[in-house]
């Protein structure tokens, strides 16, 4: 396959070879980063350090050249001038472009116009670049061209880099804070034979050794509990999830899910968890609790908590059953009882509108067939989803673990599949053979990664915190 290349920047390429140097290097043994020259430049003045970093600005004057290159902490000046390097030196910085990658060593320096700067006596080429970058604006027209070419992003748009930098922090004190708490981190399969653990459409392959199909991972939710059974106390998995559905600012087919499972638990210690970390991955990120989101100011040094019941009647004004159902048939058809109903319309008129942390809890049975009963009104389940910004963040339960019952939820997921609801979950023979062997009372979190990030970083999309997104384009 033929790649049509700069044909000037070829041309100097070439010129190199002639020269006998490689365009390509090889190890550059780096001494400092262009933010610590910076920082630490009273200490530094004067010594010589060994940087390394790819050419954004080139400015020539005569003799003298003014060379920009920018590393991953941020960018410095290289004052380049002939009596001050050797023959090589020389032949390179003729050669050079914007976009190319060198090392230095020279000397820490402020120049007459009092900017830190490198003063070389040596210049080594490591990457020849053979395509122009683009101008500063890369992107903004066009979105879905800067996440396509990611790379490309990276080196214009330095806030990209800056929020998935952010979004690694997060990760690490979420493992940081579960570590502390005694759980061990598994891995649960990718390939799975039943989609299990949450509603939704899965992709589905074909496994050719076994001629038969598996699912990409849903949930991790039933292989953790399965670690519960066989006496593991405190697990959780951090992982992609992937799933068949749209794509838009908050969903992706594949994203990077928390799940945590406690045995001895229930859901109240799911919320103290939770709570703890999402608080302290926004902190570690950010250093403070009240953070900028979008327009809203959204403050996470306390979080409310309210049923999804008394929500909708606020909501609504209205307290009788029988009226909430046909409200809730209004938005939804397919809609039956009131536990239904009142799902339908938190969904379709309360859970966008939610800024501050709430933790809605008391959900309704018909959409929880994972969760156990509360024991003074049985229509309802313990369970809490988290809302911050109209987004959910987390979902929880206090598990069920009784094999007989988790039997009947599970005939009732098929009933609502043969009515016609496609995002049911699968009954699962081995994971009721599991609870048969008796799994401990048990608080279960899953926590999206990515909108925690989202938040963490003030991004309205999810495909700013993903390096690599889902596009609904594509190129050749």
């Amino acid at each position: 396959m033929e790649f049509e290349f700069d044909k000037e920047r070829i041309d100097k390429l070439k010129h190199l070879l002639a020269e006998g140097i490689d365009p390509y290097g090889s190890r550059f043994d780096k001494t400092a980063e262009t933010l610590k020259i910076k920082s630490d430049f009273d200490k530094l003045e004067g010594k010589d350090e060994k940087i390394a970093g790819r050419i954004i600005a080139k400015r020539d004057h005569g003799t003298i050249k003014f060379i920009d290159i920018q590393d991953e902490t941020g960018t410095i000046q290289i004052y380049f001038s002939n009596k001050h390097v050797n023959k090589e030196s020389i032949k390179i910085a003729e050669l050079l472009d914007v976009g190319d990658i060198i090392g230095v060593y020279g000397s820490v320096v402020k120049t007459k116009t009092d900017e830190i700067s490198i003063d070389a006596k040596e210049v080594v080429i490591l990457s020849k670049s053979l395509l122009p970058l683009p101008p500063r604006w890369y992107g903004l027209e066009d979105t879905e061209k800067r996440f396509r070419k990611r790379y490309l992003d990276l080196i214009i748009n330095r806030e990209s880099m800056e929020k998935i930098k952010k979004g690694s922090i997060m990760v690490s004190k979420i493992r940081e804070i579960l570590g502390k708490k005694g759980y061990t981190e598994v891995v649960v399969p990718i390939l799975q034979p039943i989609p299990g653990g949450a509603n939704a459409k899965p992709f589905i392959t074909h496994y050719n050794s076994l001629d038969r199909d598996f699912y990409l991972k849903i949930a991790s939710e039933l292989y953790l509990k399965r670690l519960l059974v066989g006496g593991f106390e405190k697990v959780f998995d951090i992982s992609k999830n992937f799933r068949n559905e749209g794509i838009d600012t908050r969903h992706n087919p594949e994203f990077m899910m928390l799940e945590a499972y406690q045995a001895y638990g229930d859901l109240s210690s799911m919320l103290e968890l939770t709570e703890e970390i999402i608080k302290e991955a926004i902190y570690a990120a950010n250093g403070t609790y009240s953070i900028k989101f979008g327009e809203k100011n959204i403050d996470f040094s306390k979080f409310e908590i309210k049923t999804m019941e008394e929500m909708v009647k606020e909501k609504t004004g209205v307290n009788n059953d029988q009226e909430i159902i046909k409200r809730g048939k209004v938005l939804d058809s397919k809609v039956e009882s009131y536990g239904e109903a009142i799902n339908a319309i938190f969904e379709a008129e309360i859970s966008d509108n939610i800024i501050n942390p709430v933790f809605v809890t008391k959900f309704p049975i018909e959409v929880s067939p994972l969760a156990k009963n509360m024991e003074d009104d049985p229509r309802f389940v313990y369970r809490f989803e988290l809302y911050i910004a109209g987004m959910e963040i987390a979902n929880a339960f206090s598990e069920l673990n009784n094999p007989i019952e988790q039997i009947k939820r599970f005939e009732e997921e098929a009933r609502r599949k043969n009515k016609g609801i496609d995002e049911t979950q699968e009954f699962d023979k081995d994971f009721i053979e599991a609870l048969g062997y008796g799994m401990p009372p048990t608080g279960g979190v899953g926590i999206g990664i990515d909108r925690i990030q989202m938040l963490g970083t003030n991004s309205k999309s999810i495909k700013e915190v993903i390096p690599f997104p889902q596009l609904r384009t594509f190129e050749d």
